[in-house]
């Protein structure tokens, strides 16, 4: 497959290019974020500070949901579930979509893959595996 972090000639990736070409990044991020893209600026990871003003700065556009989604760790990533409350331990194993942080309760609201159901889970019960290997 391809490379979703490949660097263009002023160091940057796709996903932060991204941010600076589209008028609504939204759709873009989430599917470069599932598919294990980073956020690179002058060829070097973007750091917290950089992270933090980027989505400042998109916030401030008015991409309130793209700079919730790119603030927190999971946000945006296709995740195995890992551990599940009891009554959903048959979601063990299985892949999902990590749709938004709930900065309230701490959890992750996550879109399973194949059934579209919603939960609710701690980022504990979560393990990033992206699309690429």
């Amino acid at each position: 497959g391809a490379d979703v972090n490949i660097l263009n000639f002023g160091g940057s990736t796709v996903l932060t290019c991204v941010f600076i070409d589209e008028d609504n990044p939204l759709e873009s991020f989430r599917l470069l974020l599932s598919w294990g893209a980073e956020l690179f600026h002058c060829g070097k990871p973007v750091t917290k500070e950089m992270k933090l003003t980027l989505c400042q700065d998109i916030f401030v556009k008015g991409y309130i949901e793209t700079a919730n989604l790119i603030s927190s760790v999971l946000g945006g990533r296709r995740c195995v579930i890992v551990g599940a409350p009891s009554t959903r331990d048959n979601f063990i194993g299985k892949t999902c979509v990590v749709e938004e942080y709930i900065e309230i309760s701490g959890q992750y609201r996550v879109r399973m893959e194949f059934t579209n159901e919603v939960l609710l889970l701690d980022a504990n019960r979560l393990k990033r595996r992206d699309r690429t290997p």
